[in-house]
């Protein structure tokens, strides 16, 4: 096998996350609430809140907020994001940043995410720990686009990526990446006041070049809540975190379960 397309939707993959975030900033003449009106995850504005904001969120400027938010989701054991950063698109990755629940010491559960991810009604499973990163999924694409052979020698086996691949998914496999990519931004935000995300008040930041709004918690942790794009659908356009914190274990699959990209 090459190791030329396996990645190619991943990588794809990668780049739509980015245009959801932009990394960055957003640009309408006034800020408001919450663009969306998302049943189940929809920010309601709701003034009365600011007073439930406890750990003084509101109180810093919006760049400020957002590392704060950084920090805080960078020093968790790891956490979970799921939704669909564009439409046909959709994710559900869980994050381990190496590190127990709780415990000082780093590498002991393994670094990197897995999870689910499609595009183009392909959907692929994803496995990286500590580097190595590891796909398998839609056997009709992977004999299509990588070679016919990949349907008989794959199967239900992982097929493990060159290190110039694995490193060009670290957007969508390493935890520290993915959170820099959402919440560190390139250029102005705007803090859009107090709203409320599944019953947690949430202060909102608006990247005003991308018009995309990120609701990071009001207590506790600052962790990010919620990221949604101007326009955003119940489906489409939605970034949810949850799981901050909870102890997490990756581990690389055998020997045996593994078929090596030829570089």
């Amino acid at each position: 096998m090459t190791s030329t397309t396996a990645g190619g939707p991943l990588v794809l993959l990668a780049a739509l996350l980015l245009a959801l975030t932009g990394c960055a900033s957003g640009s309408q003449d006034s800020p408001g609430p919450s663009p969306t009106g998302l049943p189940a995850a929809s920010a309601t504005a709701v003034p009365d809140l600011a007073d439930s904001v406890t750990n003084g969120l509101d109180e810093v400027d919006a760049a400020t907020a957002l590392s704060q938010a950084l920090a805080a989701l960078e020093s968790s054991a790891g956490y979970r994001v799921s939704g669909s950063p564009s439409a046909g698109a959709p994710l559900d990755l869980t994050f381990s940043t190496g590190e127990a629940a709780g415990s000082d010491q780093a590498g002991a559960v393994g670094r990197g995410a897995r999870g689910t991810l499609t595009q183009d009604g392909s959907t692929f499973e994803v496995l990286a720990v500590d580097g190595a990163v590891y796909v398998r999924g839609n056997l009709d694409w992977l004999a299509d686009q990588v070679a016919e052979s990949a349907r008989r020698t794959l199967g239900d086996k992982w097929l493990l990526l060159p290190e110039d691949s694995a490193q060009s998914l670290s957007a969508i496999t390493d935890p520290g990446a993915f959170a820099t990519a959402v919440l560190t931004p390139t250029g102005t935000v705007q803090s859009v006041g107090v709203s409320e995300i599944e019953d947690v008040p949430a202060v909102g930041i608006r990247y005003l070049d991308t018009d995309a709004t990120t609701w990071l918690s009001g207590v506790g942790e600052p962790y990010p809540l919620l990221v949604e794009r101007l326009g955003a659908t119940a489906t489409d356009g939605v970034l949810r975190f949850s799981d901050v914190d909870e102890p997490v274990t990756l581990t690389a699959p055998d020997a045996d379960e593994v078929v090596v990209v030829e570089g």
